[in-house]
């Protein structure tokens, strides 16, 4: 399951998918059922070395759902923004957040690509455990021995 609630899994939850299966033209072994399955999903590293980003999606369930019609936010359907889960996405990108010089290759960047760099994610919670409500996510890049949040 993810965000995107996609309806080519073929077993949701133990049961087989099969209602109003349709095969794909372009791909044997894939298609696409009646069922979507959709759940909260984080990127947590979409990046080459022009670009970086992290992109949480939330949903308002709060564990693997399988969903049907309305609940899909089927994009085809002109639901996209009705389903459970935000399939944009929040995405935290320097570049499109207007600090072009952040990521990117050469000594121009504030983190230079064409280096060796660490990408730590934190995930900060209201009382410091491991399973108590998030507050905040944290991206924080290491490299040259100083380490740079998120811009």
């Amino acid at each position: 399951c993810d965000a995107q609630c996609p309806h080519d899994i073929k077993y949701i939850d133990g049961e087989s998918n099969l209602l109003d299966w349709t095969p794909s033209t372009s791909d044997p072994s894939s298609g696409r059922g009646r069922y979507g399955s959709c759940c909260v999903e984080t990127d947590l590293w979409e990046a080459n070395k022009i670009a970086t980003a992290f992109t949480p999606h939330s949903c308002s369930i709060e564990e693997a759902f399988r969903c049907e019609g309305i609940d899909c936010g089927d994009t085809e359907a002109g639901e996209r923004f009705k389903g459970v889960c935000d399939k944009n996405g929040c995405d935290f990108q320097p570049f499109r957040l207007g600090n072009e010089s952040f990521y990117g290759p050469g000594d121009g960047f504030v983190i230079d690509t064409s280096k060796k760099v660490t990408v730590i994610t934190q995930f900060i919670t209201a009382d410091g455990t491991d399973d108590g409500p998030l507050v905040e996510i944290r991206r924080v890049y290491e490299q040259d021995g100083r380490a740079v949040a998120n811009p």
